[in-house]
């Protein structure tokens, strides 16, 4: 069902072998890697099978050291197999190993598929392990220029023909099931559109399309994916009939208007200029490109984290964050790491609900290159995983590219990351690395999955949920399927809630723990920082602490226990922040849990 060619082409630095297509501006990145040894010991997945040898000593600098916990159980996300609840007859071919799953704060999984029958590809959401198709064509993949007219209605005409799969179209879905994605269109007004499906209203709408007037002047030539906020506000990746070969811009879509999001040429923070935005691309055997990145992401509070390229200034690159409408630098190359050296390459930004941020990263250590993944917000970061950092008994020698639109970064600030302790490439982990410094190992390539057969080749780009619940894609030989999407619950204790709600709204309160303890939920307006002996760091109060719930047990793997907590529609309300916290009970004692905190907007 694949159709790209081999045709990648992106301005960044790439590993040794791998030449640049365009634009000498890349040089200066060039040079580190392509004078480490060819016979690299680390290795970066840079998305789907391509892999980027790296090279480089051992760092200088300590490797990190923690303990490591397990999950406390397993779900089955979806499998090879199951049926397509709308689509009688047919079932699904997840593929997982190379098709991430999105996931929203309730645990549902968007991701694209094959499914048996004429009607042979789609994109899927999956909750409770039933799986719907949110829309489906026939033919051959997207980019194939081969496509049946079998699909569903499209919002543009003709019938939805090819779909995308693969690590960069994974599709995003927001916590009111909303869920955006690129197609191919079999005899409509466009050949190729990014579209919203809107739950709620049970409709596919076009956000932009191959052909379409551009806010920039002239038309969309080619289109990209997109991040996607919880109101259904989408921010894409798209090309205009005036934009630089082999780049695209960043354009918004808000209630069926297309406006200029960012763009080459426009001012950078700190003085600097754009001069570049999404840098990689794909050619497909019909002819035309797809823009793969970097995609932006977007959180609950609207925030939006993007990489710019710039010229004119002290910085010539680095992650923006967009603010009530104002952008400033998070990180750029002229910073130093928190692990001593500096930055010199960033690959696209993870956000989360507290603004913090996490992404792979190159960087100077010691006059050496070497690469990691980094966690937080201007005035603190952490190494969240870096080559060589001890992992599971053994050492880090393969990480993966960060990609939006997986969500690896909890409101909490955990990441999960996958890894690899062998040059080999047959030794893959997913780990979260929580903020504070420990490790949970979630899979073991030849490990027991826990819900059949056992990890083969694991997709390298998970997300989770602030809730405790780590998504991943894995090949499981041994198993009744071929692939599965597998679902990791996390023990906790911890709370998570909605990152902004406005007045009027309900706040969603999640708390997860194990089976047979219970917790009991308060809230403050005020935030504090004082140990309790016994029962750790109570983070609410000084001010008064309302005790939201009684003693209430945790679901398990069956939860989070989810509340919901409506507010008055009251204006005097925007602007504060209200925090939450639990007290876990257990039958030896009780631990209170982390904070989490929601801003009234």
């Amino acid at each position: 069902m694949r159709s790209e060619l081999m045709v990648e082409r992106e301005p960044r630095r790439p590993g040794p072998g791998l030449l640049p297509t365009m634009t000498l501006r890349a040089l200066p990145l060039l040079v580190p890697f392509l004078l480490a040894p060819l016979d690299a010991q680390t290795f970066v997945r840079v998305r789907d099978g391509v892999i980027e040898k790296r090279g480089g000593a051992v760092p200088t600098a300590p490797s990190l050291t923690s303990l490591t916990a397990a999950p406390c159980g397993t779900l089955l996300g979806t499998h090879d197999g199951l049926p397509i609840v709308n689509e009688p007859g047919a079932t699904v071919m997840t593929n997982a190993f190379m098709n991430p799953a999105c996931t929203n704060r309730h645990g549902d999984l968007a991701f694209f598929g094959n499914a048996s029958g004429a009607r042979n590809q789609g994109i899927f959401v999956a909750s409770g392990g039933v799986v719907r198709a949110i829309a489906m064509g026939c033919g051959q993949g997207g980019g194939s220029g081969q496509h049946g007219s079998c699909g569903d209605p499209s919002p543009v005409g003709g019938t939805f023909g090819g779909f995308f799969g693969g690590t960069t179209f994974a599709p995003p879905i927001n916590d009111q099931g909303d869920v955006l994605f690129v197609a191919d269109i079999a005899n409509g007004s466009t050949l190729r559109g990014l579209f919203l499906f809107q739950d709620g209203m049970q409709t596919i709408v076009k956000v932009a399309g191959v052909g379409d007037p551009s806010p920039l002047g002239g038309v969309f030539t080619a289109m990209g994916p997109g991040a996607l906020d919880r109101d259904g506000n989408v921010v894409f990746l798209a090309a205009s009939t005036g934009s630089a070969a082999y780049t695209a811009d960043l354009f918004q879509w808000q209630s069926g208007l297309v406006t200029t999001f960012c763009a080459a040429g426009q001012p950078a923070p700190g003085g600097a200029t754009v001069a570049m935005l999404g840098t990689e691309s794909f050619g497909f055997v019909d002819g035309t490109t797809v823009f793969a990145g970097p995609v932006p992401s977007i959180n609950a509070c609207g925030q939006v984290a993007f990489r710019i390229l710039t010229t004119g200034g002290s910085v010539g690159r680095g992650i923006a964050v967009r603010t009530n409408g104002t952008d400033a630098w998070y990180l750029t190359n002229a910073m130093a790491t928190p692990n001593g050296g500096s930055f010199f390459d960033f690959q696209a930004a993870a956000i989360n609900g507290n603004g913090q941020i996490a992404l792979f990263a190159d960087y100077m250590q010691g006059g050496t290159p070497t690469s990691g993944w980094f966690v937080g917000k201007p005035g603190n970061w952490r190494n969240a995983l870096s080559f060589y950092d001890q992992v599971d008994g053994g050492q880090c020698m393969g990480l993966a590219f960060s990609r939006s639109p997986m969500t690896p970064l909890s409101d909490d600030g955990d990441l999960v990351v996958w890894c690899d302790l062998a040059s080999a490439g047959n030794m893959g982990r997913i780990l979260v690395c929580a903020s504070d410094g420990s490790q949970s190992v979630m899979a073991r390539q030849a490990g027991s999955t826990g819900a059949g057969g056992y990890f083969g080749w694991i997709d390298a780009w998970p997300s989770m949920t602030s809730a405790g619940r780590v998504v991943m894609g894995t090949g499981t030989p041994g198993s009744l399927w071929t692939s599965a999407h597998i679902v990791k619950v996390l023990c906790g204790p911890g709370i998570a809630s909605s990152p902004c709600t406005s007045p009027g709204d309900a706040i969603e309160l999640q708390n997860f723990g194990t089976a047979g303890s219970s917790f009991l939920a308060c809230a403050s307006f005020t935030t504090q920082n004082v140990t309790i002996p016994g029962f750790g760091t109570l983070l609410i109060g000084p001010g008064p602490i309302a005790v939201l719930t009684g003693i209430v047990p945790y679901p398990g793997i069956n939860g989070p226990h989810t509340l919901s907590l409506p507010l008055p529609n009251n204006a005097a309300f925007r602007g504060l922040a209200l925090n939450f916290q639990s007290l876990a009970i257990t039958a030896t004692g009780g631990e209170l849990t982390n904070r989490a905190t929601t801003i009234l907007d």
